[in-house]
């Protein structure tokens, strides 16, 4: 056989493979080259391809290259004539091509620089011995090559969940499954597809037809005219006629009954409510949400919980009764259901669980309790499913019609199965754009631009996982997501500085959560933001605190003093008049001598006292202090401060004042008036006085004419 043989002849196998649910892996999956050498599973479940010197490592849906300076890798000085592998420790793996030597660490998933420095001569044996050399396929796993006629296979190796992948030295990888259960695949003349299909094509004249609450039959024909039909009776009732509302309406092609009034109606350009016991038209709820996706309805369907299913052309909604009323025609707003392969939904059935499942444009799906999408890679055809052709057989299996003749039937508890999860891993961290394969410690504030790849690795079933993330850190809810192809996403743009978390789980078709992977993330503060910038920011501002507080106290001091000093020289001023209106006048009024009520009551006090002791002439200072209840040193103190005298001062000037009062005004004589203001003899008196008043009694009751 020639080469071009093998060739044609590989390629025909490969199709055959693919069509038969088997997997196969080129260059437009990611791969370097479609020439493997090498397939080896990692500790984390990924899968390390050699094509030919270029190096690759799967992600779940397909392959990443890795960077590999072949310059650091060690040269060998004979040339080799087979590819091998060789474990050291449970990280490092050494791999080996017809020229090189290779050291691949498995937990930072990169290749290491300068390995001359890791080899001697003991290891180097081992790496290049016979033992280290790719194992060839085993007679089970060639076996299972012959059964699929696959030429050219370089290198075959079994991962962990039991699935083969073969390597081809110009096609790429096969994969093979392990062995599962998968739907039964009905073509030609078989008795279930016609049974399928007559569940929504009944004839050339039908559309379709239901019995409704009260035993009547609504029935659509082809020209979309709707009925009853009286069966007991023979009779039929039509509608169109009678409901104008329904020319609106372009292909009337099912009706889902709500309750015993009201039963839903579908068409390819709008929905309605037709209430059968007073036929008449009602709006259909929440219409405009559907119909922001689509107004084309292929299927509707109501469970055993009261929830109204509805399938579109382009998507699938859940619409829940009003405050959990099962009969009922009210419902909340519509929620688009994401997560499914294929948005087009053709049919919709319930298992015997109540488990609702969908036909659509590729695939089926299970939706509850949890969504899981089948494929061609489940044993499903890869052709859209017929509308409305699904059906619950009396031996609980589901049957779906799809074109060209086919129908598949399953068990539906059998074909979900009740595998575990099985752990995520990371395989790929994008930052800002940029790929990388090893775990990033901790990032710039300008590297805050994250896109982190995960998946299970479940490359028998990749279909059957759905994930859930999150970001601690930014987020306490999770995002759930998982196209059905063994990978998911999460991006994040523009995270601000700080410590994070990522978070990811995974569930199968058992709707078990699997055990949570973590991944810190630290994204480093710009050196303004950091933890020291900050204290100097802090103390920056408490020292412009503390100058700003300075100044304010400087100006408040100085505004006190200067007020302060307003007030003294005031003050002065005052006592200066007061001590002035003292020497100058006969008058002793306390108010005028005084600056404060304080003041003005003990002068009051004190003129009371002397006024009351004026004729004593032993009354004297100590006395004065006696009566206004105060110390001799603090009246001598208080004298000084109001009018610069002492108390002996005061109360001699209060007597000379008292002795021109009565100089004035009375006819008494001086020796008299002396003796009535306390003084002992007339000459004291005389010279005293005039000592204050610059001119004798005398002379001071009859003025001399000038």
């Amino acid at each position: 056989m020639t080469r071009r043989h093998i060739i044609i002849f590989s390629s025909l196998f490969l199709l055959l493979a693919n069509m038969r649910g088997q997997r196969h892996w080129t260059v437009a999956d990611g791969l370097a080259t479609g020439e493997v050498r090498q397939i080896i599973e990692l500790p984390n479940g990924q899968m390390l391809v050699n094509c030919e010197g270029v190096f690759c490592i799967s992600n779940g849906r397909s392959f990443d290259v890795i960077p590999c300076d072949q310059s650091q890798a060690s040269h060998l000085s004979k040339y080799g004539d087979n590819y091998g592998q060789r474990w050291q420790g449970d990280s490092l793996l050494w791999l080996r091509d017809l020229y090189r030597i290779y050291l691949f660490d498995t937990q930072r998933r990169s290749f290491l620089p300068k390995i001359d420095n890791h080899l001697h001569e003991e290891l180097l044996r081992s790496i290049v011995s016979e033992e280290a050399d790719t194992p060839l396929p085993t007679v089970e796993q060639s076996q299972i090559i012959d059964t699929i006629h696959l030429q050219d296979v370089t290198v075959a190796t079994t991962d962990r969940q039991g699935g083969l992948w073969i390597g081809t030295r110009s096609y790429g990888i096969v994969y093979i499954a392990p062995h599962r259960v998968k739907p039964e695949l009905h073509i030609g003349n078989d008795s279930l597809i016609a049974k399928a299909r007559a569940a929504s094509l009944r004839n050339r004249e039908t559309t379709f037809v239901i019995t409704l609450p009260d035993g009547r039959i609504l029935r659509c024909d082809s020209l979309c005219h709707l009925s009853y039909v009286l069966p007991d009776k023979r009779q039929r009732q039509p509608l169109n006629a009678r409901l104008p509302g329904l020319r609106a309406y372009r292909c009337i092609v099912g009706a889902c009954i709500l309750n015993e009034q009201w039963t839903a109606v579908y068409t390819q350009n709008g929905a309605f409510l037709l209430d059968i016991k007073n036929d008449t038209l009602a709006p259909f709820p929440n219409v405009s949400e559907i119909e922001r996706h689509s107004s084309k309805y292929n299927c509707m369907l109501k469970d055993k919980d009261g929830r109204l299913w509805v399938g579109t052309q382009n998507g699938l909604f859940l619409m829940e009764s009003e405050k959990g009323k099962v009969k009922s025609e009210k419902y909340k707003l519509p929620v688009r259901i994401e997560g499914l392969a294929n948005n087009c939904i053709r049919s919709l059935v319930l298992d015997a669980d109540g488990h609702l499942w969908a036909g659509t444009s590729y695939g089926v799906s299970r939706i509850t309790p949890t969504i899981i999408n089948f494929d061609i890679d489940d044993g499903f055809p890869a052709t859209a499913m017929l509308d409305r052709a699904a059906l619950l057989l009396d031996d609980g299996r589901l049957v779906f019609a799809a074109g060209g003749g086919v129908a598949v039937s399953f068990q539906p508890n059998e074909l979900v199965g009740k595998e575990k999860p099985l752990p995520v891993v990371i395989t790929r961290i994008t930052v800002n754009g940029e790929s990388a394969f090893a775990e990033p410690q901790s990032l710039s504030y300008t590297q805050n631009n994250l896109t982190i790849y995960f998946s299970t690795l479940n490359y028998a079933t990749p279909s059957h996982d759905s994930y859930r993330y999150r970001l601690r850190g930014l987020e306490d809810g999770w995002n759930l997501c998982g196209d059905g192809k063994g990978q998911g996403a999460a991006n994040y743009r523009a995270l601000p500085p700080g410590d994070y978390i990522f978070e990811v789980q995974a569930s199968t078709a058992s709707s078990e959560w699997g055990p949570a992977t973590k991944q810190p993330i630290a994204i480093l503060p710009p050196v303004w933001l950091t933890w020291w910038a900050k204290i100097i920011y802090a103390l920056a501002i408490l020292m412009g605190l503390m100058g700003l507080m300075s100044l304010y106290l400087r100006k408040k001091r100085a505004r006190l003093i200067a007020e302060n000093d307003a007030r003294v020289n005031r003050l002065f001023e005052l006592r200066e008049e007061a001590r002035h209106q003292f020497a100058e006048s006969a008058n002793i009024a306390p108010d005028k001598i005084t600056v404060n009520a304080e003041e003005e009551k003990l002068v009051a006090s004190m003129l009371k006292a002397i006024e009351t002791h004026i004729d004593d002439e032993h009354y004297n200072a100590d006395l004065l202090a006696r009566d206004v209840a105060m110390s001799r040193a603090s009246l001598y103190k208080k004298l000084q401060t109001m009018l610069g005298i002492t108390p002996t001062d005061f109360i001699r000037n209060v007597r000379l004042k008292r002795a021109a009062q009565l100089l004035a005004s009375t006819q008494l004589s001086i020796n008299e008036i002396a003796d009535r203001v306390g003084f002992v003899t007339p000459r004291n008196f005389s010279t005293q006085f005039k000592k204050m008043f610059g001119v004798t009694p005398s002379e001071y009751r009859e003025p001399k004419e000038v």
